[in-house]
């Protein structure tokens, strides 16, 4: 089994290379068990700590935070949430959830083929949608989960099949919020990618250490620079140059949590090659500087 350098249990990181600590932060698959006499597992937290557990597993993922606040990691998005707030996780999405102090709220995981499946009937459709965006995580915006609260209270206190159709009916509830948010840039579903764009970004991705300019990235994908940035930010919302920082700072977030490594050796590690830069856009993107960052969460 992998190791994860939790907060709670890091002992001697000093000793360790960033590479053998990059190498332990791949995630560890879990196996998920359903609830006794139920096809779904279902998990209700009152003032429940959350300590981060980067992993992965073949179920779906709904997670809904009543109460509390912390950080969710999910594919390469690294982000703060407050609740209300919920997610959807598909299957083999890389995640770790963290709090900041207790929760109170719920984790429903489910197979997806007992919600997807071929001739499901049509009224199906919006959740089928939100079942597939999940592959890549989604983030539901405040109001929608809101809504959720008083369903999910009817769940707890049901038995049988009527627990099982209250969670379609917050399904559906969230697969009509419009201003639910995709969370990772990338797939994670352990699929053979067929397109060179693609190709392109999960190496940029996988190498972000590495320097790459438009023109090398553009060369890759046989496009002209002014094509590919188009292209790009009409798949991913961000320029270039913004995801680049975006994925660099979301690894920056995961080492200064998981390791003790110094921050100058954090900077050159997530890919940045100037600690002024570094520390100005950390704080551009995240409101704290590495250092407040890094108490911050650790004290969680």
């Amino acid at each position: 089994m992998l190791v994860l350098f939790c907060i709670e249990c890091c002992t001697n990181l000093h000793d360790l290379s960033i590479d053998s600590i990059l190498f332990d932060m791949n995630p560890v698959r879990e196996i998920i068990y359903p609830t006794p006499g139920y096809s779904f597992c279902i998990q209700y937290f009152d003032d429940r700590r959350l300590h981060f557990n980067w992993h992965y597993h073949e179920d779906i993922e709904l997670v809904l935070i009543k109460n509390g606040e912390g950080q969710a990691h999910i594919g390469d998005l690294v982000k703060h949430y407050k609740a209300p707030a919920g997610f959807l996780l598909g299957p083999s999405l890389p995640h770790g959830l963290l709090s900041i102090g207790s929760l109170q709220g719920w984790i429903i995981q489910f197979q997806e083929k007992h919600i997807k499946y071929p001739n499901a009937p049509s009224e199906f459709i919006n959740i089928l949608n939100v079942i597939g965006e999940s592959k890549k995580g989604l983030s539901f915006s405040s109001p929608a989960i809101v809504d959720c609260l008083p369903l999910m209270e009817n769940l707890n206190s049901s038995n049988g099949l009527d627990k099982w159709l209250w969670l379609l009916k917050v399904l559906n509830v969230l697969s009509q919020d419009k201003n639910r948010e995709l969370c990772s840039l990338l797939p994670h579903n352990q699929e053979v990618l067929t397109d060179r764009f693609e190709q392109a970004i999960t190496q940029i991705f996988n190498e972000i250490d590495k320097t790459y300019n438009l023109e090398e990235v553009s060369r890759k994908v046989g496009m002209k620079v002014s094509s590919f940035c188009k292209t790009f930010k009409k798949r991913y919302g961000l320029s270039f140059i913004e995801y680049i920082h975006s994925i660099r700072i979301n690894n920056a977030k995961k080492l200064l949590i998981q390791t003790k490594f110094y921050i100058d050796d954090i900077c050159y590690e997530s890919g940045f090659n100037n600690v002024s830069f570094f520390n100005r856009k950390f704080k551009e993107v995240t409101g704290l500087t590495p250092s407040e960052y890094r108490k911050r969460y650790r004290e969680a």
